[in-house]
């Protein structure tokens, strides 16, 4: 039997349709790529300004202000972050206080202030300097604190000691751990 270049090509392309269909059920599939959920964008926590300072008033009066090279505000944590920061607590007899030191914190709610390197303090009243590695204000106490070694010199006085915990003229001072006190003194 002898058959036709029609049914040759018939049969092959029969073949080629059942080879296709043989081969398109049977393949591997690859999965498909995993896709990416979009990330939401990180929301920074913290707002950061140059050279802006911070001013707390009371009945029309300052009570203090800061101002740094750089302001850190976390409104979650309700923290003000500042870098070399200069301070002035002003006073009731209108004198001041000022500071400086290469760290604070505040917190916006306390309005207390954590401070940390190189603190110095110069009263306006009468000269005395303070310094120290760490200071805090304690704005409800109105009180101030120090540590890490401080130094109070006021006149010919000077008080040295670890720690040191004074009324905002750092008048009434009390000095904790290896205190001493050099009457006559100058300041070095």
């Amino acid at each position: 039997m002898k058959l036709s270049k029609s049914t040759y090509r018939a049969l092959a392309c029969t073949l080629l349709i059942i080879a296709g269909g043989l081969y398109y059920f049977n393949r591997e599939e690859l999965p498909p790529p995993p896709t990416q959920e979009a990330k939401p964008a990180e929301v920074s926590a913290a707002v950061t300004f140059s050279g802006s300072s911070i001013v707390e008033q009371q009945d029309g009066k300052k009570q203090w202000e800061v101002t740094a090279e750089s302001v850190q505000m976390n409104p979650d944590t309700n923290k003000a972050r500042l870098v070399n920061f200069k301070a002035i607590l002003y006073r009731a007899d209108g004198s001041k206080l000022d500071l400086v030191g290469r760290q604070a914190e505040i917190d916006t709610k306390t309005r207390d202030i954590d401070m940390a390197g190189d603190i110095k303090a110069v009263s306006s009243s009468d000269g005395a300097v303070f310094t120290s590695a760490t200071a805090r204000w304690a704005a409800k106490e109105r009180k101030f604190y120090g540590g890490g070694g401080i130094t109070l010199t006021r006149y010919d006085t000077i008080v040295t000691g670890d720690r040191i915990e004074g009324d905002e003229q750092l008048e009434r001072v009390k000095v904790m751990g290896n205190a001493r006190v050099l009457k006559g003194g100058t300041p070095q």
